[in-house]
């Protein structure tokens, strides 16, 4: 019986690890773990989005693979720009940085694992690469000169460890405007080529020509229709380099679109999930609302210190005559209790959710015939919400209400409507609840205020 052929494909592999991860990690191992974490929900996001696969990680490394090499320099640049964001609002010490190397190459397939030369390559170009840079390989190069509006810099050959051969890499530049020592793209250079061809064919025509007056006619002849052809030639790779501008700027404004529709989308799913959840909770409270009007009332010969503590101070003054309470008056005797009346202040912790940054405020709070309402900044204006709520008569308080973000990551605009709600319960004159602002997870404590 033969054995299996090994099963093989050509794909774009993405290397990605932490610099100086085991540093960080003698220095504080909670807080790097933590770290990491963060980066790497981002990273596996980015690259799910680019319908990336992720084949293998370890520690603190990543290892993904891509059916174009377009899409991994695409995820690679996206994957630096996000973590750069994210690390400026960490203190230095703590700033966790990734190096990243791209390879296009044939691995051989082990069930959901890759293997081979193709997978090494990228890994060593990723070892050689600084702190926050993208290295590729010449065939990654190849395929995407021209279609990313990107600088490269050309690093030549490098002798990579357990690599037989020298591989020639690039350095990206994310910048997107190439320098002069960048190496140029095929159409920009087959036009700097034939300009210098022209000029020393020129030069070297107009030597012959004006010092060598017995050249033969027929050798003159020639040598102007080679100065003709060179001209043309230089003519056509000028035209071809205007037209790789012009595709690059169709890609560019696509990709815009592309993430415009993507942060949309995103927006959508926030204030629908906010929306279902708010509803749910509103549904509750309007059953919990139900069973209480239907609880039957008690009787009215019970000694006040036996009586719920709701009834109580539901029920009329003593010099009235006692009668049965009719079903809205059930309903009120689930109503918070007059002890919730007076001054109370609320305090607000925010966990940073993608680009909006975590926070804490103190924010004041009004009682109104025992409804509690929050207001931060101005009605409609950004960075300004609205809470609002009745405690039940078991302690549990439902604030529910809505607001206006304020700066947002970059595919956020300014200004954006969310929904908020908050559950949680008093116990004795402090409460404690959690929630969202939107899609940010928030802590919430109200208690008595000055």
């Amino acid at each position: 019986m033969s054995p299996t052929p090994v099963k093989r494909k050509l794909v774009a592999i993405l290397a990605a690890d932490a610099f100086g991860y085991s540093r960080m990690m003698a220095a504080d191992e909670e807080d790097t773990v933590k770290i990491l974490s963060a980066h790497r929900a981002v990273i596996d996001g980015i690259i799910e989005f680019h319908e990336g696969r992720i084949i293998n990680t370890a520690g603190d490394s990543v290892l993904a693979e891509f059916a174009s090499p377009v899409q991994a320099v695409r995820c690679a640049v996206e994957i630096q720009d996000a973590l750069e964001t994210r690390n400026e609002s960490l203190a230095e010490e703590r700033r966790m940085r990734f190096r990243i190397g791209v390879n296009l190459g044939d691995v051989m397939v082990k069930g959901d694992d890759l293997l081979g030369d193709g997978v090494n390559v990228a890994a060593r170009l990723e070892g050689i690469a600084e702190p926050g840079n993208i290295y590729i390989a010449s065939s990654v190069y190849d395929q995407i000169a021209g279609k990313l509006n990107l600088g490269f810099v050309d690093l030549g050959n490098q002798s990579l460890k357990n690599i037989d051969r020298p591989i020639r890499a690039y350095r990206i530049e994310r910048g997107g405007t190439a320098t002069a020592q960048h190496a140029p793209r095929r159409g920009s250079g087959l036009w700097i080529a034939g300009m210098l061809i022209f000029i020393l064919v020129a030069a070297s025509l107009a030597w012959f020509l004006l010092l060598q007056p017995a050249l033969r006619s027929a050798e003159q002849a020639k040598a102007q229709a080679e100065i003709a052809r060179l001209r043309v030639e230089s003519e056509e790779a000028k035209k071809r380099v205007a037209d790789e501008a012009e595709a690059a700027a169709v890609a560019k404004r696509s990709l815009d679109e592309l993430r415009a529709a993507e942060g949309r989308a995103r927006q959508d799913a926030e204030r629908a999930r906010a929306d279902a959840e708010a509803a749910r909770r509103k549904a509750a409270a309007e059953e919990a609302a139900r069973r209480s009007a239907e609880r039957p009332a008690k009787p009215a010969a019970a000694p006040a210190s036996q009586a719920p503590v709701e009834a109580r101070l539901a029920a009329p003054p003593p010099a009235a005559a006692p009668r049965a309470p009719r079903a809205a008056e059930a309903v009120s005797a689930a109503a918070p209790p007059p002890g919730y009346q007076g001054l109370w202040q609320a305090a607000m912790s925010c966990r940073q959710f993608a680009q909006r940054p975590g926070f804490n405020v103190t924010i004041p709070v009004s009682v109104t015939d025992g409804s509690f309402t929050l207001q931060r900044g101005q009605a409609g204006a950004p960075e300004s919400f609205r809470l609002s709520g009745s405690p039940e008569a078991s302690g549990r308080l439902l604030l529910a209400g809505d607001g206006i973000a304020g700066s947002a990551n970059r595919r956020q605009k300014s200004g954006q409507p969310y929904k908020a709600t908050f559950d949680g319960r008093f116990e004795g004159q402090r409460y404690q609840g959690k929630g969202q602002l939107g899609a940010q997870d928030c802590t919430l404590a109200i208690a008595r205020g000055p």
